[in-house]
């Protein structure tokens, strides 16, 4: 059998080197994943300024704030769905993702956006290992804020990253193993089993839901509402 052809490409240089050009990407999707969870904002992202230590990317509704220190590599690869989706993905020292961004505009303006940056050929990821079926996950929270047509903001964070999005949420349903949000700006998925409840505190004029697994562990995903916006 052999070897996959690889595709991706270490970038040798500091990472706000890389992150500054996000915006000449076009249109992507940033993905964070939460243990058992995994928040993207679609679109194209407006700015990017170095911010006390951080790489801060924002677009309509959405702020990701990516720890530089945290970064140990930022890669270059693809995928093939319908098109051809290059990505960028930014890895910590352990090799482990902090974040992915793929462009939706195609490889021409991605490699443009980066163009003049060296890359160094590596051999291809292996291939991602697939959760076995679960229980269906809580959505309290979720259900509530889209039958009061109130808007949240759904925060994603793990080591070296903080990523949010603020909005209203009008489609929330399980299917095929995921309870998933989708909204023409952010999807978010959240495998069964994944979350077994949430945690509501008041924080200032906001209630915050924190997700929990069934360890009793919050696994780095919120909802803020306005105080009194969610019925029950």
């Amino acid at each position: 059998m052999t070897d996959p052809v690889s595709h991706r490409q270490a970038l040798a240089v500091e990472p706000f080197a890389v992150l500054s050009r996000v915006p000449a990407i076009g249109n992507l999707i940033l993905g964070v994943r939460a243990d058992g969870a995994l928040l993207e904002g679609i679109g194209a992202i407006d700015t990017a300024t170095l911010e006390d230590g951080y790489a801060v990317l924002r677009g309509p509704g959405r702020e990701t704030r990516l720890e530089l220190a945290a970064i140990a590599q930022i890669v270059t690869d693809q995928m093939v769905m319908k098109n051809v989706l290059p990505f960028l993905e930014i890895l910590d020292a352990e090799g482990n993702t902090i974040a992915k961004l793929t462009a939706l505009d195609g490889l021409e303006g991605f490699d443009a956006a980066l163009d003049g940056l060296a890359r160094t050929p590596l051999d291809a990821a292996p291939a991602a290992a697939r959760p076995g079926p679960g229980d269906e996950p809580a959505d309290g929270p979720l259900k509530a804020a889209e039958a009061a047509g109130k808007p949240v903001t759904l925060q994603a964070v793990k080591t070296g990253v903080v990523h949010r999005w603020t909005g209203t949420l009008t489609s929330v349903s399980f299917s095929h193993g995921f309870l998933n949000a989708m909204q023409p700006d952010m999807h978010l998925h959240i495998r069964a089993g994944a979350i077994t409840s949430w945690n509501r505190e008041s924080v200032g004029g906001s209630e915050v839901f924190s997700a929990i697994d069934g360890a009793g562990k919050a696994i780095g995903l919120t909802l803020t509402a306005e105080a009194g916006a969610l019925a029950g």
